[in-house]
């Protein structure tokens, strides 16, 4: 049998026949062959028929157009609905489906098609053509007017799948919006108020995704979409308000609140005392915060559509309309339409009734008074007059009642939460529960027009007064911020009048609650005002520092008044030209304490402290900084840097007297120093890191510090030679590559490797950290390798391949090299692994592998297995997005995915005392595998996990705890039978010999004991075990008195969890 013809040939000949050939024609009987036997769908033959439906020639495009026709006239037959409806679809996209043809098929959906006779997949295919008919063909429907509507509604009635809802919600917000529907308002309304409130819940892996939460937005648009819902919603919402269900109400206040401003004051004035009394009740009773956040914010839509500040010409819907209308209940009293008259109706009652609670301030409604009161605020500018001008005189009379002076606290809070609805809230601010949810009125503030201008005198007064009496002294702070937040409000001196009572409080807080609060109003001076700060603050905290260049270390509490400062400090000075100040202040007592040579140990611990606390300001306050996003932090590399060098590097080059020890040479200072370039320069652009690193590069390899530190620095340099990386240069030069290795851990990758030849430079450090004379050199050194090699991976190949397996076997394989020195190997051999591994490179995993050969070795072994937890450890920050290393996505997942198997393997195999190295390593990365790798493996890593808790180290011991409690809280149906074993041991863990030491690390491991423990409760049966619950609770009783404070306070959680534990 011959081949069918081709779809697209069939189709062109159609198109090419004379009008007369057309009845004879077999054409169009073998394409309908095609579609009846499957070969062929109907929207290929629309697809093919793309050009005809728009060609000039009319008999051409008639007869394309008759599909049109035949669809239509199709969609009665339900076995072909659906591709009917596609096939149509398709068409509409037509330049030659004009208006004519969307009536035509408009018409015959509503003729044909009865929704409710089939299945959810068929209608949504009616949806969907209904949905491009309204995209692509709106005039044609728009024409039809009330037939279209009228037809759509009686359509779409009864639908209920979650996906044809959607896509009908759509459609009806468009006729809404865009049609002509006064005479079909009633059917509209019944088509959507009918499925509120929404109680759908999505089914466990929904394949559509369509949440309970797109249903409530894409209803509520459609119930807020015309003003013509006003009177026929409004009693219905509120019904719903009086529901018991709490979602119900919840959906309820939302809808009302975008619906109000929509109807407008007419139709919502008819309502408003009933619906204000709802609300205030909601206020007053509601379940959590949330939802008496979400009745004020219906209460202020409600209010602003009452009392607009709008002339009432201008509003679509005018109060003076409800004021005037036949009085259809009691709520119909209404305000005036003007806003220079006077305000009446439901919102003087509402004012009324919160001053009522607020006659008592201290019980618990005035709180939720205050807060209406807010709302209203928050409203209009007209609402906003009427309600400070009624609300403060009698908050003002009862605070200078002298009968209430107890109640003083409570009036200043109130009065401090009404100020705040004055202003726009800060953005950094951690507010409370009770902070100000809504935007501030527009009111101007300026040249006497403030509403408050009555009441400024009091308000200075009362609030600065009792800012020195304690009991009313964090109301008063918080006062002190709400004035000076309102725009324009304060003057000058009124402004510096606030902030010298600030002042008195920080200096002298009487408590860390006061001194917190005065910090925290100062810190929106430093935003909104610095230069108040800079000339009434500033002063007062400098002169808190010590007079020498470190404190008196005889006596101890010689620190305190400068270590205040600093923190002060640290959160004022985030402003640029605070922070410009800040650096310059800060580096020159840092500049004095680093020249310093104490003669006695306790005062050159005191300057070393001191320095130190200087230079965690400063990366504090760069820290901050940087995480708002501020831009100025890239020009401190030319201000600041050179001299925060310079402070280091000249006493290294200086003839040192014998015995004196110089505070600038002390290597933790240098780390500190570190840490503060490094903020610096990850904020600088590659051309000045660029210079940077040359300067630093003449500097440490050629001796030249001229680039590095200034001209005028480097003229104060002495006669030693600098010549930190050479092996006989002095220890304090040396250590200088702490600083060194922190500033170039922030170039970027296309920056140039400061010297010739890059594997020259890795080369050498690889030199280096055999010749490392302390703990920081080493640190600093291997760091910067593992750092060069992630950065400039694809340029290493020969030094990653053959330098770096050459260093390994000549210094940690041979057995001959002292111990030390090849454990200095063997952490630069993991640093480098690990910059090849966060970047997935293969050859990483390969040295790795090494790695886990060294563990039989006798010397090598144990820190073998601690250094693949510094592979893992991501908390140092070397290897980061800020610092610019590169980072693979989902890297911890391959590394582990390749490293675990291997320790599970290994450790079947050993046997004995060797197995327990294995059992290091995998406490040693346990904290740093992703969670949901960890469930997965968890058949194959339980029996390690167990075991490792009778390893002697306890930090080791710590680590598989916090896994195993995170275990019992994911998988506990897992761990129940072996959950008896596992608490046995930690009881060993808690009351054994390595526990009970002082040390860091046995205090962890009491820690961690008593959070898994405690964690038992809440997610074991208690059948499981209630053998063990009489000694559970025999050895809690012993770790309450611990020496340890935190060790006790776990303790006493874990027994009173324990106490309740029962069947």
């Amino acid at each position: 049998m011959a081949d069918a013809p081709d779809l697209s040939a069939l189709v062109r000949s159609y198109t090419f026949l004379e009008d007369q050939a057309v009845p004879e024609s077999p054409v169009p009987r073998q394409i309908a062959e095609q579609i009846e036997a499957g070969q062929a769908k109907l929207i290929q033959v629309v697809k093919e028929l793309g050009e005809t439906l728009t060609s000039e020639n009319d008999g051409k495009r008639a007869r394309a157009k008759t599909l049109t026709t035949f669809f239509v006239d199709k969609l009665s037959e339900k076995a072909s609905l659906v591709q009917c409806a596609t096939a149509l679809g398709e068409l509409t996209a037509s330049t030659a489906f004009g208006t004519g043809e969307g009536m035509e098929v408009a018409r015959g959906i509503f003729s044909s098609v009865s929704l409710k006779a089939h299945p959810q997949a068929i209608r949504h295919s009616v949806y969907t053509l209904l949905d491009l008919l309204m995209t692509r063909c709106r005039p044609a429907l728009q024409r039809l007017g009330a037939e279209f509507v009228s037809g759509y509604c009686a359509l779409v009635e009864g639908e209920k799948d979650p996906r044809n809802l959607m896509i009908s919600f759509s459609i009806v917000r468009v006729i809404l919006l865009e049609f002509d529907i006064a005479k079909n308002v009633e059917d509209l309304f019944d088509i959507t108020f009918c499925y509120f409130p929404i109680t759908f819940t999505p089914p466990p892996d929904d394949p559509y995704g369509i949440s309970s939460d797109d249903l409530i937005v894409a209803l509520r648009a459609c119930l807020s979409a015309t003003p013509l819902f006003g009177r026929l919603a409004l009693p219905l919402f509120f019904d719903k308000m009086q529901a018991a269900s709490e979602k119900a109400k919840r959906q309820t206040m939302q809808a009302l609140a975008a619906c109000f401003p929509i109807y407008g004051a007419a139709a919502s004035g008819e309502w408003a005392g009933r619906f204000s009394e709802a609300l205030i009740i909601e206020v007053f009773h509601a379940s959590d915060t949330d939802m008496q956040d979400l009745a004020l914010t219906t209460m202020r839509s409600l209010f602003s559509t009452l009392y607009p500040d709008e002339d009432a010409s201008s509003a679509p819907a005018t109060v003076d309309e409800s004021v005037h209308a036949p009085p259809e209940t009691e709520d119909s009293e209404m305000v005036p339409a003007r806003q220079d008259e006077q305000i009446e109706g439901v919102a003087v009652q509402v004012v009324q009734n919160s001053l009522d609670e607020m006659a008592e301030p201290d019980k618990n409604n005035a709180k939720p008074a205050v807060r209406i009161l807010t709302a209203l605020i928050a409203s209009s500018n007209r609402l906003a007059r009427y309600v400070i001008a009624t609300a403060i005189p009698p908050l003002l009379e009862l605070f200078k009642d002298q009968d209430q002076i107890a109640l003083r606290p409570s009036v200043l809070t109130h009065l401090a939460t009404l100020l705040s609805s004055l202003s726009p809230p800060d953005p950094d601010s951690t507010a409370s529960a009770s902070a100000i949810i809504f935007p501030p009125p527009s009111l101007s503030h300026a040249d006497g027009e403030s509403p408050l201008e009555p009441f400024r005198d009091d308000l200075l007064s009362i609030f600065t007064s009792s800012s020195r009496a304690l009991t009313c002294r964090l109301p008063a702070l918080t006062g002190l911020s709400a004035l000076i937040q309102i725009p324009t409000f304060l003057s000058r001196s009124e402004l510096d009048f606030c902030v010298s009572s600030l002042n008195d409080v920080l200096v002298q807080p009487d408590g860390d609650e006061y001194y917190d609060a005065a910090l925290d109003a100062l810190v929106l001076v430093a935003r909104l005002f610095p230069s108040q700060l800079e000339s009434l603050t500033l002063p007062l905290l400098f002169a808190a520092f010590p007079s020498t260049p470190f404190p008196d270390p005889h006596d101890p509490a010689a620190g305190e008044p400068y270590r205040h400062a600093l923190e002060a400090l640290a959160a004022l000075c985030l402003h640029p030209s605070l922070f410009e100040i800040l650096s310059v202040r800060l580096s020159a007592r840092l500049e004095a304490a680093l020249a310093s040579a104490p003669a006695s140990d306790a005062e050159y611990a005191s300057a070393t402290l001191y320095a130190h606390h200087l230079l965690a300001t400063l990366r504090a306050v760069l820290a901050e900084k940087i995480r708002k996003g501020h831009d100025d932090v890239g020009k401190y590399v030319e201000r600041f840097v050179p001299g925060l060098w310079s402070m280091f590097v000249l006493p290294t080059v200086a003839a040192e007297a014998e015995g004196e020890r110089c505070v600038a040479k002390d290597p933790r200072l240098l780390v500190d120093a570190g840490r503060v370039v490094n903020l610096v320069l990850q904020r600088v652009e590659v051309e000045r890191q660029s210079a940077f690193a040359q300067a630093a590069n003449e500097a440490f390899h050629h001796g030249k510090l001229e680039a590095l530190l200034g001209p005028a620095a480097a003229k104060e340099a002495g006669q030693t030679p600098f010549q930190p990386l050479s092996p006989s240069a002095p220890v304090s030069q040396q250590n200088l590559v702490s600083l060194f290795s922190a500033s170039l851990l922030a170039l970027r990758p296309a920056v140039s490797t400061p010297a010739a030849d890059l594997a020259t430079f890795l080369r050498s450090l690889l030199a280096q950290s055999l010749s490392a004379r302390s703990e920081i050199q080493l640190a600093a050194i291997v760091q910067l390798l593992g750092s060069s090699v992630n950065k400039r991976a694809q340029d290493l190949g020969k030094f990653v391949e053959q330098d770096l397996p050459a260093y390994f076997a000549d210094n940690v394989l041979a057995s001959a090299q002292p111990p030390s020195q090849r454990r200095a190997a063997l952490r630069a051999w993991a640093w480098a692994a690990k910059g090849l591994i966060v970047r997935s490179d293969q050859r990483g995993y390969t040295m790795v592998e090494r790695m886990l050969d060294l563990f039989h070795d006798a010397v090598l072994g144990r820190p073998a297995a601690l250094m693949l937890g510094v592979i893992a450890e991501e908390a140092d920050r070397v290897l980061s997005k800020e610092n610019f290393a590169v980072i693979r996505l989902l890297y911890k997942q391959r590394f582990f995915t390749f490293l675990l198997p291997k320790l599970v393997g290994l450790y079947k195999e050993s046997s004995g005392d060797s197995q327990a190295v294995y059992l290091v390593a995998l406490s040693s990365v346990l904290q740093h595998i992703p969670k949901q790798l960890t469930l997965t493996e968890l058949p194959k890593l339980l029996p390690l996990l167990i075991t490792s808790l009778d390893l002697p180290d306890p930090l080791l011991r710590a680590n598989v705890l916090e896994s195993l409690a995170t275990l019992v809280k994911e998988v506990p149906s897992e761990m129940e039978h072996s959950i008896s074993g596992i608490a046995t041991k930690v009881l060993r863990g808690l009351t054994g010999e390595t526990s009970q030491g002082a040390g860091k690390a046995a205090v962890q491991l009491r820690l961690a004991s008593l959070s898994f423990l405690a964690t038992l409760p809440a997610h074991i049966p208690y059948l499981t075990l209630h053998s063990q619950k009489a000694t559970v609770l025999r050895e809690l009783g012993r770790a309450v008195d611990d020496a340890r404070r935190d060790v006790r306070r776990a303790a006493v959680d874990c027994r009173s969890r324990w106490f309740l534990y029962t069947g």
